[in-house]
C-alpha cells in the first residue's frame, strides 16, 4: 500500500506493548490540530483492535491501516 495522504506527523511504537502504544497515540492525537493527520507504525497485534477502537471512542476518523513487512500501519486523522 503505501501514503495516500499527507502524512502532518509519524510516531513510531514499534517494540512497545500495549497499553503503552495506545496511550501514546492518545497523547499526541490531543496536540495535534484538527484536521491532522498521524502515521502510525506499530509491530503488537493488540493495536489491531485498540486503535480503531480509539479512533470510534475520540470520534477519529481512521484513514488506513495495513500490514506490511511485520509492521501495521494507521493513518488516523483528528
Amino acid at each position: 500500500m503505501g501514503r495516500k495522504n499527507k502524512v502532518d506527523k509519524v510516531l513510531n511504537v514499534r517494540g512497545l506493548l500495549c497499553p503503552r502504544p495506545t496511550l501514546m497515540v492518545t497523547y499526541t492525537l490531543d496536540k495535534m490540530n484538527v484536521g491532522e493527520i498521524l502515521e502510525v507504525v506499530s509491530n503488537d497485534k493488540c493495536t489491531l483492535q485498540s486503535i480503531p477502537e480509539l479512533c470510534d471512542t475520540y470520534r477519529y476518523t481512521l484513514l488506513d491501516s495495513y500490514e506490511e513487512k511485520g509492521l501495521i500501519y494507521y493513518v488516523v486523522q483528528k
